[in-house]
């Protein structure tokens, strides 16, 4: 006999309590492919064009970052902001320098345009990065905006929602977008071996940060912080053991943080997981996402179903690009079914994809994606 309908919410909770709820939860990463489809990617527009969407919406961080951000204003009471644009191609390239009390830092910025072989969300390059030495710290710290203690702007979009989903509240890692950026990731991974002391003391600048946000979000009742990790993937080249050794200690101090307070922690990490999944599920976290398949990634589902899937929920999978985008409506359907096979038992699982589906992709394949979740995902 089918069981009872949940809700969205209700059903999103029930697989990250490991408990088997109507069906799995269906939540893709969207966003991408709305944009290129409808001209919108709004919470709005998700909710009108996307009826068995479980939403685990992702709203950003609490303050602003103008280490990646390139607004045309910056709110920095202290600091004079020069920039230059320059065109170069179809990019142009923005120069900046920030006037502190601590002194003047800068950086280079190329920007693609959007469209064309940039897709629709192109990332910008740092040609020259803010940091360049320790002595740049003291600077550094005047361009990172003060942090609120308390925030609870998720509030609206958890009335919007109502019960057809949860918010998450975007909190990056200390490198994600933060030191990464600042410094470099070529930078960070020499500093490691030749010059320590820069290595952590920016490390720990961005890493007391993050908690601090996350700390704010949580004051302010927040239920879901989305801890985005993603730059420090094995795949962005860190092995195993410095990833061990740095970065799992700061991500147990984020799901203690966000525990402590009764909420939960999805962590995000688009790349390779086989080396690291148990080392993350080792930190307490409750999502692991997006645990992507082979050619792309390395995750297996099985295996990984085995080894933490009695501890946390395994979110994502479905690979965006040789399955949703470049495949059949049969390679779908089949991508699903055995995703189901393996994962739905017990619950402790989310079937979404492996980030978010692209410009590009047929609908026809994404309307076999949503069918073929809803049919083979149910618990009888």
């Amino acid at each position: 006999m089918p069981r009872a309908e949940m809700t969205s919410r209700e059903r999103i909770l029930a697989a990250i309590r490991h408990q088997e709820p109507d069906r799995v939860p269906i939540s893709p990463r969207i966003g991408a492919w709305m944009t290129a489809e409808y001209g919108d990617a709004s919470l709005t527009k998700q909710m009108e064009v996307l009826p068995h969407m479980d939403f685990m919406h992702i709203i950003g961080e609490p303050v602003a970052n103008y280490v990646c951000g390139l607004p045309e204003e910056y709110d920095l009471p202290e600091v004079e902001v020069e920039q230059t644009r320059t065109d170069e191609g179809d990019c142009y390239i923005l120069e900046r320098t920030f006037r502190t009390p601590a002194g003047a830092i800068s950086d280079v910025t190329r920007v693609p345009p959007r469209g064309r072989e940039y897709g629709v969300s192109p990332n910008p390059v740092k040609l020259e990065h803010l940091v360049k030495s320790i002595d740049d710290l003291p600077a550094l710290q005047y361009i990172l905006p003060e942090i609120p203690a308390v925030y609870d702007a998720h509030r609206q979009y958890e009335e919007m929602l109502g019960d057809r989903g949860v918010v998450m509240v975007c909190i990056r890692s200390a490198l994600d977008h933060n030191a990464g950026d600042a410094r470099g990731m070529e930078n960070l991974m020499v500093d490691y071996y030749t010059d320590r002391a820069l290595f952590d003391e920016v490390l720990d600048l961005f890493h007391r940060r993050s908690l601090a946000k996350a700390k704010a979000c949580l004051e302010g009742g927040v239920e879901f912080i989305f801890g985005s990790w993603y730059y420090n993937s094995l795949s962005s080249g860190w092995s195993p053991a410095m990833f061990e050794e740095i970065f799992v200690p700061q991500i147990r101090e984020h799901v203690e943080l966000t525990h402590s307070y009764g909420a939960l922690y999805d962590y995000y990490d688009d790349g390779i997981l086989a080396d690291s999944m148990e080392l993350i599920a080792s930190a307490g976290v409750d999502v692991i996402e997006t645990c992507t398949p082979p050619p792309v990634g390395d995750f297996d589902l099985a295996h990984a179903k085995r080894t933490i899937g009695d501890r946390v929920t395994i979110k994502g999978y479905v690979d965006l690009l040789y399955v949703i985008k470049h495949g059949t409506p049969e390679l779908v359907e089949q991508t699903v079914r055995e995703a189901m096979e393996i994962a739905k038992p017990g619950g402790g699982f989310i079937i979404g994809s492996s980030d978010s589906f692209r410009e590009g992709t047929p609908r026809e394949n994404v309307e076999t994606y949503w069918r073929a979740c809803r049919q083979y995902g149910r618990h009888d």
